[in-house]
């Protein structure tokens, strides 16, 4: 039966839902008696030209979407072809409304090939007709400003551009809609450093993604709770967030998003000190967005692989995915990108060897001295941690030298990780590597005989991360270098 020879009207209106709750491939199905090919032009000859102009509109956004997804070639390039020549149809009949949706979705395909220049002007062009803020189609050009404006790391412009509108969000938005301004407005928050207010924003995100049963937009919100958890140095929460992510946009196969999704997953690791483990997925990442057509997506990902290699010293590998990275930049999206992305690659290299960040704590052992500490970018993120000084030498192979002060965070514990317990009998504190079996803990050192106790005798202070020389720096601070094991 051709649903859209007998109500056309009931089909774009179910063509709109569809696509507005990420669902597709459902839509793609709905017309393939009119569009079996997406490769050729959708046959709208027998329709009024505001109906065939309608599911030209229809056609070009819903591709956009899909190839972005399925990483189907020239996708994009056929999106804004179908939506310009929508666009035109429009224009005949000067439909305003149409007029700017159809520019929305133009944007969101240069915007998707990481050509932010573009993505820019067409959502400007959008954002000139005079329509209500009441209006859907308004409150979306307001969503893909602001989309792009993050990418062009303008959080302080979507800010101020967000908090004048949110009232008409609040009252005129759909559900979907509701859930992509408070995401945005959690992402802006975040990169301005108000932490605790965007991870409120993301989790308001989600509630609405939930009700709209947009599950493409909760594997992002996902990835971003990681991202803010993470920032926060909740490690355990963040994993599980970007874990929750990544099985999402896998089970929708939305190959792109997995890809970035591992990204983050690598970027956990690389804060954590797991260098080789981030190594692995940042390459798996590479090799999914090396599919994409979001050239921006991949480079950023091609940065991160550049970041862990810094992190591992090697400089010559890290030296050639930059170049990469920056030949991708200059061809697909912009001078401006590549220039940007040897900034960073320079400020990478200058937190390897110059570490900045200060934390104080009482050392209880010394008559509680007051300790500050300088600690490396890969273990500053810590919050929760103190210092034990190390007195004997079994764990020198590893960087825990005699006189050194190790420092311990409270973390989730692993067999196999290093770290400090406490004695509940006489308070001496023991090093080792951690693995325990049926109430029985027990601790295996470099050169020594595994040593066994009841975990009820025990208090597990937490994993060393990062030693320190017993002797102070000329500014009276300890210089804490991170445990590469």
């Amino acid at each position: 039966m051709n649903t859209f020879h007998t109500d056309v009207s009931v089909l774009i209106g179910n063509l709109f839902k569809l696509e507005r709750c990420g669902r597709y491939e459902e839509a793609l199905a709905e017309i393939r008696d009119i569009w079996g090919d997406i490769t050729t032009f959708p046959c709208v000859d027998d329709f009024a030209p505001r109906a065939a102009a309608e599911i030209v509109l229809r056609c070009g956004a819903l591709i956009g979407f899909f190839g972005h997804i399925k990483q189907i070639p020239n996708s994009q390039e056929r999106s804004k072809n179908l939506l310009t020549e929508a666009r035109n149809r429009f224009l005949d009949i000067y439909d305003v409304e149409k007029i700017s949706e159809c520019e929305n979705y133009i944007s969101l395909a240069y915007w998707r090939s990481g050509e932010l220049v573009e993505a820019e002007t067409w959502i400007e062009e959008a954002l000139l007709h005079e329509l209500p803020n009441s209006n859907q189609t308004r409150l979306y050009s307001y969503i893909i400003r602001n989309l792009i404006f993050f990418q062009l790391k303008r959080f302080e412009i979507n800010l101020s551009h967000i908090k004048i509108i949110e009232e008409d969000f609040k009252l005129f938005g759909s559900d979907c809609l509701k859930g992509d301004f408070y995401s945005y407005y959690g992402l802006n928050l975040r990169n301005t450093g108000e932490r605790d207010l965007a991870l409120e924003k993301y989790i308001t995100a989600r509630q609405y993604y939930q009700k709209a049963g947009h599950q493409i937009a909760l594997g992002i919100v996902e990835n971003n709770l990681a991202n803010i958890y993470k920032m926060k140095g909740n490690f355990a929460k963040a994993h599980q967030a970007i874990d929750t992510s990544t099985k999402i946009f896998k089970q929708i196969k939305d190959r792109t998003r997995e890809g970035f999704s591992l990204d983050t997953k690598a970027t956990l690791y690389c804060e954590e000190g797991n260098y080789a483990e981030a190594l692995k997925i940042i390459e798996k990442a590479i090799s999914i967005l090396k599919k994409s057509e979001n050239a921006d997506y991949l480079v950023e990902t091609i940065l991160s692989k550049t970041k862990i290699l810094i992190y591992l010293d090697d400089f010559t590998k890290a030296f050639l995915c930059l170049s990469d990275a920056v030949q991708i930049a200059k061809t697909k999206i912009s001078e401006g990108k590549a220039e940007n992305l040897v900034k960073e690659f320079e400020i990478v290299l200058k937190e390897k060897h110059s570490p900045v960040i200060n934390q104080t704590f009482t050392e209880k052992e010394i008559g509680g001295e007051k300790l500050e500490l300088i600690l490396h970018p890969s273990i500053s993120h810590y919050q929760d941690f103190q210092g034990v000084w190390i007195k004997n030498s079994h764990l020198e192979k590893i960087g825990l030298r005699k006189g050194s002060l190790a420092v311990v965070t409270k973390d989730t514990i692993k067999r196999g990780d290093l770290v400090a317990i406490s004695e509940i009998a006489d308070d001496s504190v023991i090093c080792g590597f951690y693995d325990a079996d049926f109430g029985i803990v027990c601790l295996e050192g470099i050169g020594e005989e595994p040593r066994l106790f009841n975990e009820n005798e025990i208090k597990i202070l937490g994993k060393i991360v990062g030693v320190g020389k017993a002797e102070k720096d000329a500014n009276g601070k300890i210089i804490v270098e991170p445990l590469n094991i």
